[in-house]
């Protein structure tokens, strides 16, 4: 085996790796349930974007229907009563919930997997994608801000947005997008054959 990988070229064998890796991951999801990849792009072989991974090197096959989505940086104050958006939080003692990020949802994706739930981004996180029902100016904690009721479809919650939490709303994009060093987050569905395919790929950061 040792022979045999010291005369492979450095591309085939980080292609061999690639899938290695992506076999491995695709081992623990379900062909029917569509699985979340999250990471910076490392490269774009034709179809397969390549993304790097906590857990490794994962590769998702672009196709004619895939949706390309793009985040543009907004302010505090537009954040108002009527949107559509999902936040990521930490539960406080109050029963309140304190932002770490906001995601203003574009209109076309109005009611995008509604609901309250724990996040994959940390094991104490909650991720809120709701309507805004109600936002009041508040201080918590001598810090002044917007603190956003959020109604889904089973319940409610109270969200604090401290002045530093980074706020963006989502705007339609294409692949040209698709640079090396974006992070990425790809929504995909694992085929019968084991191949991932992406449904959509949100691009949410590019790097120079």
């Amino acid at each position: 085996m040792k022979k045999i990988i010291a005369g492979v070229s450095g591309f085939t064998l980080v292609a061999l790796l690639l899938v290695v890796g992506t076999t491995a991951h695709l081992q623990g999801a379900a062909s029917s349930q569509p699985v979340t990849v999250r990471g910076k792009m490392s490269g774009l072989n034709d179809q397969n974007l390549i993304v790097a991974t906590n857990s490794g090197v994962v590769l998702v096959q672009l196709t004619e229907t895939t949706k390309f989505v793009t985040e543009a940086p907004i302010k505090l104050s537009e954040i108002k009563s009527g949107l559509y958006l999902g936040t990521t939080a930490q539960k406080q003692a109050d029963v309140t919930f304190l932002a770490s990020e906001v995601h203003v949802f574009a209109d076309d994706e109005r009611g995008l997997s509604e609901g309250h739930r724990p996040s994959s981004s940390s094991p104490t996180s909650t991720m809120t994608n709701a309507n805004v029902e109600r936002v009041e100016d508040v201080v918590v904690q001598d810090i002044r801000g917007p603190l956003m009721t959020l109604r889904y479809k089973d319940g409610e919650v109270k969200v604090f947005v401290p002045p530093n939490v980074p706020i963006t709303k989502r705007l339609p994009g294409d692949r040209s997008l698709l640079k090396t060093g974006a992070v990425v987050s790809v929504q995909a569905l694992p085929g019968a054959d084991g191949v991932m395919s992406a449904a959509q790929v949100t691009i949410r950061n590019l790097t120079n």
